[in-house]
């Protein structure tokens, strides 16, 4: 598998997915320009793209994830989903069609990376010129096609958090739960915690997508620095 990601990406996670046998290619600023790097190599190398929002096996991959939360919870009221492309809250909205069709889904964005946030809102796409965040699983800057329309038309609400809040949230789930997250893993959580008055008395799930927190990142969410 060849993987693209934008230059000065994770660097453990470069290195594990290194360690994996990956070919990694490093070029882009950001990860929309990584994309952009990805489908020229699918075009010259005739290769298979596996986008992480387009394409319709990753939000089918990724809605499994919310049918178990409800299978094993006995029922949720609520999921509170990190947004970067849309794909988990896609499969959860998915889901709920077919299983749950009173569950709620919330998506929640980084502020300094609110494309899709935004665009929703206008309930038109909105292109950003950045992405601002240490949250780099959702530095997303434009929301995508296959998608866009079905958050437009599912999402119960749609919500963003600072990068200040997104740090005192990780260190929360490690002081409370001893689970170490990376930005957008504490995403749904920090969102849940601004919905609470929303979200009162519900059953709400919550998923923590993501643990590669660098040592570097780490250590400045741990000083106070973030």
């Amino acid at each position: 598998v060849t993987v693209c990601v934008p230059l000065g990406n994770n660097p453990e996670k470069n290195e594990a997915l290194r360690g994996y046998g990956a070919e990694l290619v490093e070029e882009g600023r950001d990860y929309d320009e990584s994309v952009d790097v990805m489908l020229r190599i699918a075009r010259e190398q005739d290769l298979v793209v596996a986008h992480s929002t387009n394409d319709a096996r990753v939000v089918a991959g990724a809605a499994t994830m919310s049918l178990e939360m409800l299978e094993q919870s006995g029922g949720l009221d609520a999921i509170v989903m990190a947004v970067g492309g849309g794909s988990q809250s896609v499969g959860a909205l998915t889901v709920a069609r077919q299983v749950a069709p009173r569950l709620e889904v919330y998506g929640a964005q980084a502020a300094g990376a609110p494309a899709i946030h935004d665009s929703w809102h206008a309930r038109l796409p909105v292109r950003t010129e950045r992405a601002n965040t240490f949250a780099e699983g959702v530095a997303t800057r434009q929301p995508y096609e296959l998608t866009f329309a079905t958050l437009c038309e599912g999402l119960a609400g749609f919500i963003t958090v600072t990068d200040a809040e997104l740090a005192e949230t990780i260190r929360l789930l490690l002081k409370l739960t001893h689970n170490l997250v990376e930005g957008a893993g504490a995403l749904g959580v920090a969102a849940a915690l601004k919905l609470k008055d929303q979200l009162k008395g519900m059953r709400v799930g919550v998923v923590f997508s993501g643990g590669n927190l660098d040592t570097k990142v780490l250590q400045r969410v741990l000083n106070g620095d973030l």
